[in-house]
């Protein structure tokens, strides 16, 4: 039966050139499917789907038309997410990545967007954004080196974005993305884990790579909506929100659509089994009492997505300044949702007894991609709920006063 458009009315406002989109990223998802397990064995994403992601135009829903994008709105790109990931989890998770990326690329300065799409206007960029290394200032800009994590979709990208310290390390206020192109970096293979196994999230080397003025930008400037590249496309509000408000609808989706595939695999299983040739699983108030709240948590989480997505597209839309406490919430409310999927799926699994263990179980399968999402930066609880808290408690204002 499935459980997918249950919830929410997000489609029936769609303008028809989105709505045309969503339905060529729909028409991808049989096909994410039947090569999710080839994407695991490989520890990467086939180039087939790379392809069909590019033939479809959805990697260029953020990229400014100057360089032959759709300059769309960031709903677009979030229901596409979480539409993908009704296919493969770790296919949908690296779609995230790049396509986002777009949206950084942008609100760099302009000669850098100029060395990215200039000659390749379908040019992607992989990342690792915690700053793991200090650069060392030269004269036009900096040298970098170090070894950098987790770097979703490498294989596929012409660049990467690159957390780096510009002043001491440790110091967050001068933390910047830099731009690197991928030739001059080395991929190191060590991507075998628990879940996502296909985003071949890569470590990446830098050996004393230059870095020129231009390709930086400031995630103090992102953070505020002051990007470099909001003066660039000056048409164009998606870059001068701030990340926080946005980013939040990113890689979120990912859990949360994982959290409905749960539930619809768990309703359709135990709805014939038989315990220990006996009982009928279905009849047991025990058993429709765990479902029962595990789809709430789950339909939870999913209004939360849906209607934060677009209330910030409206948000951002309507060109008003977008404020501290808004993006703040954001990230509380989808780390709040991703949680509650990883509880939902705790009970789904419980329910299922022992069957989940078996690696051809579905369940175990969106389980361990549950459980490494969950320790992504994008689901952390202190990382979200601390500064909404302090936000709360005005903590500044009594320790200024």
């Amino acid at each position: 039966m499935g459980f997918l458009g249950t919830i929410g009315g997000e489609e029936g406002a769609l303008p028809d050139t989105e709505r045309a989109m969503l339905e060529r990223a729909r028409a991808l998802v049989p096909r994410l499917a039947e090569r999710a397990q080839a994407a695991a064995a490989a520890r990467q994403l086939p180039p087939e789907t790379i392809a069909e992601y590019r033939a479809a135009g959805i990697l260029r829903i953020l990229q400014p038309r100057r360089f032959g994008g759709q300059q769309g709105r960031f709903s677009l790109f979030s229901r596409i997410v979480e539409e993908l990931t009704y296919g493969c989890a770790s296919s949908a998770w690296v779609y995230a990545v790049l396509a986002e990326h777009q949206w950084i690329i942008a609100q760099y300065p302009e000669q850098a967007q100029i060395d990215v799409w200039g000659g390749d206007p379908e040019a992607v960029a992989s990342s690792s954004l915690a700053p793991r290394a200090a650069a060392r200032p030269v004269t036009g800009g900096w040298r970098l080196s170090g070894r950098y994590t987790f770097s979703s979709g490498c294989d596929y990208a012409q660049w990467v974005i690159l957390g780096a310290f510009l002043g001491q390390s440790g110091d967050p206020r001068s933390i910047a993305y830099l731009l690197v192109p991928l030739r001059e970096v080395e991929i190191v293979d060590d991507w075998q884990v628990l879940g996502l196994a296909g985003t071949g999230s890569k470590s990446l080397v830098l050996r004393d790579v230059f870095v020129p003025e231009h390709r930086c930008v400031m995630v103090s400037d992102l953070f505020a909506g002051t990007p470099p590249g909001a003066l660039v496309h000056p048409d164009y509000p998606v870059l001068r929100a701030p990340r926080g408000f946005l980013v939040a609808y990113s890689l979120p989706p990912v859990c949360i659509a994982l959290g409905r595939r749960a539930l619809d695999v768990a309703c359709r299983t135990l709805a014939g089994r038989v315990s220990r040739g006996v009982t009928k699983v279905a009849q047991s108030e025990v058993v429709q009492m765990a479902i029962g709240e595990a789809a709430a948590a789950i339909d939870v989480a999913v209004l939360l997505l849906h209607t934060g997505r677009e209330s910030s597209t409206a948000a951002v839309s309507s060109g008003r300044k977008i404020t501290e406490a808004e993006a703040l919430r954001a990230r509380r409310d989808m780390t709040f949702a991703q949680h509650q999927v990883g509880w939902a799926l705790e009970r789904l699994c419980e329910l299922s007894g022992a069957r989940w263990v078996y690696d051809c179980d579905p369940l175990q399968e969106i389980r361990r991609d549950v459980m490494t999402i969950l320790t992504h930066h994008a689901a952390s609880r202190q990382a979200a709920m601390v500064p909404y808290g302090r936000m709360l408690l005005d903590v500044d204002h009594f320790a200024a006063g």
